[in-house]
């Protein structure tokens, strides 16, 4: 059956506008904040490494379980190590939003399972609360503002 021209129009228009943006690829610098390796006492080992995002305003961190191949690469990171990050950022279909990766850290390759629960990101921004000149609390902001996504546009979700 023919498909008619304002029903072919249609349906490119719905093709193109399901579309995202192809992958874009980020170098930064993170600092880590935690090291913690379990397993074999010998051998590869799997590590749960805690980074923050020294760039980007506020706390940004990046927690993350990686493979006992980035393990035996990456066995030379220590707590306050300052070190480059390739950043990849993609739209996930099946979230409905954005995500990045980290693909690389310290010249060593790497590739984390998205599905693992100790696999997240937090954000934080944080700024103390004053009555009368004095510090009376602190307020913490979520968001992920303009600000934020100028700086460090890998971390965007919509």
């Amino acid at each position: 059956m023919p498909v008619r021209p304002a029903r072919r129009a249609l349906l490119l228009a719905g093709l193109v506008a399901g579309c995202k943006d192809a992958p874009k690829q980020f170098s930064t610098t993170v600092e880590v904040v935690q090291v913690r390796s379990f397993g074999a006492a010998a051998g590869a080992k799997t590590t749960d490494l805690e980074l923050r995002f020294d760039k980007c305003p506020g706390d940004a961190r990046q927690i993350m379980r990686v493979s006992k191949e980035f393990s035996a690469c990456g066995a030379k990171l220590k707590v306050g190590d300052k070190v480059p990050a390739e950043v990849s950022l993609s739209y996930n279909a099946e979230r409905g939003t954005y995500r990045n990766e980290i693909v690389a850290l310290g010249g060593c390759e790497l590739k984390i399972d998205a599905k693992d629960e100790a696999n997240y990101q937090t954000y934080e921004n944080c700024s103390d609360v004053k009555a009368s000149g004095m510090v009376v609390g602190v307020r913490c902001d979520r968001t992920r503002s303009e600000a934020l996504l100028a700086a460090c546009p890998w971390l965007r979700r919509n």
